[in-house]
């Protein structure tokens, strides 16, 4: 890919060390096998790699490939979703030469949209997405009040990120509704004022809590460029 624009590789290698950070986190939820976050770390390896041997291509032709090898190799049952997802941000961006910010948060969106939060089905639109809990789309049940300030379990949850992510997070919900790029910013600049709430109080899944992870890597690389 051509050095203008931001590089996917270098986006994913992101969410990559924000999920090794989180790993354990995310295999603590995993109440079936207690791998999940082990599985995603392997997938996302995966598709830096891919997405890196094929720098020199078309983010479409280098999201495809990365969609292949997790498709024949990923790790665990989720990784048959992220090819999925890989394959449809292919689609979309299909055309592109560079990346930009609007670019990453098409992708963003369409990765997380292909994953169901839970279970596994073949039906789109039949079972709530990570995307739609990440985003805050939906209203699980809410943690009991904290007394004390929770502590934080690593730089990725650091305050620095509590700040920018209720940003981050409504420019793409604003995004995703179909505004544009001036309506977005305005938006979500309300939005993160009226306080919207982060991903980590909506992660109830080993699957929401990962994408949670990729989401906050990703966005907050985004908002500090």
């Amino acid at each position: 890919m051509a050095d203008q624009g931001l590089d996917l590789a270098d986006v994913f290698s992101l969410a990559l060390n924000g999920m090794k950070a989180e790993r354990q986190q995310v295999n603590d939820l995993d109440g079936y096998n207690g791998n999940h976050g082990d599985n995603m770390v392997a997938n996302l390896e995966m598709i830096t790699k891919a997405l890196r041997e094929h720098s020199e291509g078309s983010p479409t032709e280098a999201l495809t490939s990365a969609a292949e090898q997790v498709r024949s190799e990923g790790r665990g049952g989720t990784s048959q979703f992220y090819a999925q997802g890989l394959s449809q941000a292919a689609e979309q961006l299909q055309g592109h030469v560079t990346l930009d910010q609007g670019d990453i948060l098409t992708l963003v969106q369409t990765l997380m949209g292909a994953i169901p939060s839970q279970g596994y089905t073949d039906a789109p639109g039949t079972a709530e997405t990570v995307l739609a809990q990440v985003l805050g789309q939906s209203h699980p049940a809410q943690a009991p009040a904290q007394t004390e300030p929770e502590a934080e379990t690593s730089p990725g949850l650091g305050s620095i990120f509590k700040k920018l992510l209720p940003f981050g997070l409504a420019f793409l919900r604003a995004k995703q509704s179909g505004a544009d790029t001036t309506e977005a910013v305005g938006q979500s600049l309300l939005q993160a004022a009226l306080g919207l709430p982060t991903a980590g109080q909506l992660e109830t899944t080993p699957r929401t809590a990962a994408g949670g992870v990729i989401v906050r890597s990703i966005l907050g690389s985004l908002v500090n460029r």
